[in-house]
Formats: C-alpha cells, structure tokens, sequence
C-alpha cells in the first residue's frame, strides 16, 4: 500500500492507493499501479507499507504489519525508475524481505508535427504590389468553433511563398484525434488597418501528407463560374517527431548535478557581528545556508556520487589574501568538490574564518567556471552525461553586468540553468534583466538560445516553509533542461538493463554508507557547525 506525506513541521500521511492482494504468496509481483503526482522542484515523502490481509473488508490498522519503506519520489525517479528497499519494522530484527518498486511515467500525448509548407499562385491583395502572405491553422473544438494554433511568418512581396517549417504539438492541434478538422487561413499582411483574406482550406491532419495540394478558397467568390481558387497550398512535408520529458531522460541515466558559488563581498557585513548575513546563529542556519539547504535538498538524490563543487567570490583568500572573484571553499584548485549538502554547509562556515570579505560582486568568472565544467558533461554532439545547476547566492548588485550577461549568453548553449538567490534587503531590480522572462539575452549580436536564469529574492519567502523557496527556484529547470535537449536534438538514452539497474543500486548504496558517516555523531567532518543542522537528506537505495 502506498501512501504519500507532504513535508513540514509534521508530516501527515495520506493514503493514495493500494495494490491488490495476492494469496499465499511470499513473492508475490502486484499488477496493479498507483499514480503519483512528480514535481521535480518539491521533496515528495512517500511510504510504502506492507501488510498481510486477515480481514479483506477491515482497516489498514486491523492487518499485520510485514513492514514497512519510506523514502522520496525522487529518491525512485533518480534511480532510473526502479528502486529496492529493505522492509523495516520495530517489532522484529530479522529480514522482513524486500519491496522492489518500478515506475513510469504515464504517457500523454508526446507527438509534435514539424511541418513544411508553401503556396502558389496566390491572389494580389496589394495595388502597387504583390502580397504578403502568412498562414493562420486553427483546430476544430467540440462546439464546432475554432481555436488558433499557429501562425506562421509573414513572407513579404510574393505570390509563391514558402514558409519555413514550424512545429505543432499534436496535443493542441487536433487532441490526438487524426480525423479532427482543422482550419488552415491564408491572409495578405497589412501595415496599417485588417489583413486582408486570401482563402482558406478544411482538411484533417490525416490529409497532411507530402505532397498533397489543397485548393485555397474564399467563399466571397465562390458564386462567380468563372472562379477556381485564390491559390493552392503545398504541403512540402511533414515529420512527426516524438517529444521527450524531463523523466525519460532521468531514466536513460543523464544526472542533475548542482554547483554553488557564494558571495563574500564586504557588503554583507562582518560575520562575527549578528547583523551580518553570514553571522552564524547557533539556534537558526542564516539565508546563505537556507538557501543551500532548500535548493541541495532536491538535487542531492539525482547526483549519484553526491559530490559537489562550491565556491566563492569577492574574498580576499590565503595564503596572499590578494582578491578573487572564483575559488574553491576547499582551498584546492584541484578538488574544488564536497561531499554532500552538509559538506556545502560545512565548507561554507568554515571558510568564514580564513577569508576577508571585500568586493566587488563580479558573477563573469563564477559563470565562467561553471561553463567549462558543464562543457565537460557535453564531449558528444549526441549525449549529455549530466546538466548542471549553478546556484549563486548574493547580497548586491552585480557590478561586472557586461561581461555577465556575454558569459550567460555563451552559457545557454550549454547543458546549465544558473539560479540566483538574492539575500538581505538590497535593491535587486537590475538582477532582473537576466532573467529572460521579457525576451532572451544577447550581447554582441550573439543571441542566447534559451532562457537559462531564474532570479528569486529570498525575503519573498521569509516566514515560509523552506521548501516553499526550493520549488520556486526550481520550478524552471525541466522546462530549461527540455529546451537544451531540443536544441541540441539529443535522444535520452535507452532504458537500463537489469546489471545495469544493480550497479547503480551498488553505487547509491556507497553513497547512502557516506552519507551516514558523514553525519554521524563524533564525526570530524560530518559534525554539523552550529546554525547548521544536519539536512534530512534522501537515502539512496541497497543494491540488490
């Protein structure tokens, strides 16, 4: 029986569905499937109980307890879809057995068609010229009316135009229903007043084979004899290219991994004084470490090794102390990675004590180092080993803004999102220009291919549950992680084999041993620092 809890002070468990009961079997393979809602951006808990049914019509409560799993929908879609657990229950200490978990996503319609399209012989709408054709398609809703889909480019001072290809999810152009009209509209583009109508065609997506003509006509005219059409439209050709989702790439095995830079600019106040931003409160873990732990907290289960590279900027840093804009919280060049989010925290507040804070906050070379190891992930034309999240943390105004927004723009290409986290109370509305919600960047006549940035200020979530700031900065990165894939027509790689499900089952099992050492009581290096509360991190499963 699964259920599924929602994380906070308390976690309340609400039942979402259960198997089937299968009789005296101690192997028993369930048929049945529960659906579960996946966001990428939230820590989902999810609680797997298994029981032995003596009263078919009773309570959960009323049957004996086997055992029990309890772990994230992450901690499942990050071991490429198939999970397996020991069962746990208080009461005994002998093997219970073991819950072997698959899932999947469940398909909705995933078909886009990329069509290639052309006219001919179209009607003169413009006095001194010839016309400025585009094309309108609409589909046909169940009350008959129509809903505009796509419009194409206008191609300027032609009677043959040819548009280029454009791409419409089957989803919204017929609802998966090849049968279904649709309405393509020819119109002549005007400047100044309406466009003016050339003709139209009714035909269903069935029709829209290669080659096949379609009469354009305008019912106006259609009452004179002598009248054949305005034009003919051409279908050039039609591809129907399979869209993937963000879990079909998890599955083929393309990692999420996280990178962190932090801002230690003088502006964000001497640490040893408690109206500093990193002023370290032995009873709350400041905004910089909030930050680390909302946004580390998601990440953590899709990274297998769990090692993390951190770094910081506008410090004066040992053993010189000249100023640097891009070092290693570890103080090596060579290993600039932690192991695990308390070893972000860790690393964070003991270098606190070895840096002076100075200026200014200079993003170019932060960005800069984590293109070149995002670069890294990308060796094949065809196949990205992971995509990497940059999260910066700052208190001000970026202050190399040019050479920013160049290394961002040659960033897009790239398999990397960059998320920025503004602390304390500092004007951010420069900040906002990176984020390309009002039109991608460009520097230099180079336009970035997509949007790779989501600024959030985190005194919009003070008072809030923390998770509240990790799906809210996180939200974006599916979306921005398909958009790269697209570009770049990368294929996610084939399911896993079964050896290849155990070996990576093996391998979060090492991980989940380093992560217990690491926070276990008397440990150097996973003793928490205080203000740093050891973060519930997600144990990823034994092998099998």
């Amino acid at each position: 029986m699964g259920a599924r809890g929602t994380t906070g002070a308390a976690t309340r468990w609400n039942l979402v569905g259960s198997t089937e009961m299968i009789r005296d079997n101690l192997n028993p393979k369930f048929s049945k499937t529960v659906p579960v809602d996946y966001y990428f951006e939230e820590v989902q808990q999810i609680r797997f109980v298994v029981c032995d049914i003596d009263k078919p019509n009773g309570r959960m409560e009323d049957q004996d307890l086997i055992g029990e799993v309890s772990c994230t929908v992450s901690d499942i879609v990050a071991s490429r879809g198939a999970l397996s657990r020991k069962l746990m229950n208080p009461k005994y200490t002998q093997n219970l057995g073991t819950i072997h978990v698959r899932a999947h996503e469940l398909k909705d319609l995933k078909t886009t068609a990329r069509l290639t399209m052309s006219g001919s012989r179209l009607d003169k709408k413009d006095f001194f010229g010839k016309s400025d054709p585009y094309l309108v398609i609409s589909r046909q809703n169940k009350d008959q009316s129509w809903t505009v889909v796509h419009r194409t480019e206008v191609i300027k001072k032609t009677l043959d135009p040819a548009w280029r290809p454009f791409d419409i999810p089957l989803s919204r152009l017929n609802d998966g229903d090849m049968d279904r009209l649709i309405l393509i509209q020819c119109y002549d583009w005007d400047k100044v007043g309406e466009h003016d109508f050339i003709g139209e065609c009714r035909i269903t997506t069935k029709q829209l084979g290669p080659g096949a003509r379609f009469d354009l006509i305008n019912p106006k005219k259609q009452s004179s004899k002598k009248y054949v059409n305005s034009g003919t439209l051409i279908v050039n050709n039609v591809e129907m290219l399979k869209e993937y989702s963000f879990l079909d790439y998890l599955a083929g095995g393309t990692e999420v991994s996280l990178m962190v830079s932090i801002d230690y600019t003088a502006s964000n106040g001497d640490p040893k004084f408690s109206n500093s931003l990193h002023y370290i409160n032995p009873y709350e873990p400041n905004e910089y470490a909030r930050a680390i732990m909302a946004v580390g907290e998601i990440l953590a289960p899709y990274d297998s090794d769990n090692n993390f590279p951190v770094f910081g900027f506008g410090a004066k840093i040992p053993p010189t102390f000249t100023v640097n804009h891009c070092f290693p919280l570890t103080f090596n060049p060579a290993n600039p990675e932690v192991f695990g989010v308390q070893g972000i925290l860790n690393s964070y507040h003991t270098s606190l004590q070895s840096v002076t804070l100075y200026g200014p906050t200079n993003f170019a070379p932060t960005i800069q180092a984590a293109a070149s190891r995002a670069q890294q992930f990308f060796q094949q034309k065809d196949d990205v080993q992971a995509y990497l999240i940059l999260l910066i943390i700052t208190d001000g105004e970026i202050t190399d803004m040019d050479d920013t927004v160049r290394e961002l723009v040659n960033a897009s290409y790239l398999p990397l999102s960059v998320i920025i986290v503004g602390v304390g109370n500092a004007d951010f509305n420069n900040m906002e220009q990176l984020d390309g919600d009002d039109g991608l960047l460009r520097y230099g006549g180079r336009v970035a291919q997509r949007d790779i940035v989501q600024f959030v200020p985190f005194r919009n979530f003070k008072g809030r549950p923390i998770h509240e700031l990790a799906a809210h900065t996180l939200a974006e990165v599916p979306g921005q992680f398909i958009a790269f894939m697209k570009a770049n027509n990368i294929k996610p790689r084939p399911p896993p084999t079964p050896e290849e499900i155990a070996a990576i089952q093996a391998r979060r099992e090492q991980t989940a041993l380093q992560l217990q050492q690491l926070s276990a009581p008397g440990s150097p290096v996973g003793t928490p620092v205080p203000g740093s509360p050891a973060v519930p991190l997600a144990v990823p499963p034994p092998a099998q």
